[in-house]
């Protein structure tokens, strides 16, 4: 099985939506609409397109990579070591939130219409 392994997703952490919105926006003119559920927006300007959550401590932005096959990869993530949740189905397709064998977090995810 091959990946080709693009970023097709990223979120930024925040607790405070208003200063998010404010810092990433003047940084890269970016914008900030409400997303599809309560706390969370998504980002437009940059590619691939982004999100925030509104109630996240982490300090460390999520990279989402695109996978053809979640559950293969999910399984190969943890066959190298590495640490993957059950794919989690959205409109948009399905994701995964997955570690590395340092404990470098990322997420794999599938569009929609490239699910079985």
């Amino acid at each position: 099985m091959t990946m080709s392994g693009n970023v097709t997703y990223f979120e930024l952490p925040g607790t405070d939506i208003t200063a998010t919105e404010r810092f990433w926006g003047t940084l890269f003119s970016w914008s900030f609409k409400e997303g599809n559920f309560p706390g969370y927006s998504m980002i437009h300007g940059p590619k691939p397109m982004g999100g925030a959550s509104h109630d996240d401590a982490s300090r460390h932005p999520r990279i989402f990579f695109a996978v053809d096959d979640i559950e293969a990869a999910v399984a190969k993530v943890r066959e190298l070591g590495g640490t993957a949740e059950d794919p989690v189905t959205i409109p948009s397709g399905a994701y995964a939130h997955c570690t590395d064998d340092q404990g470098v977090a990322f997420s794999l995810s599938q569009e929609a219409g490239d699910q079985a």
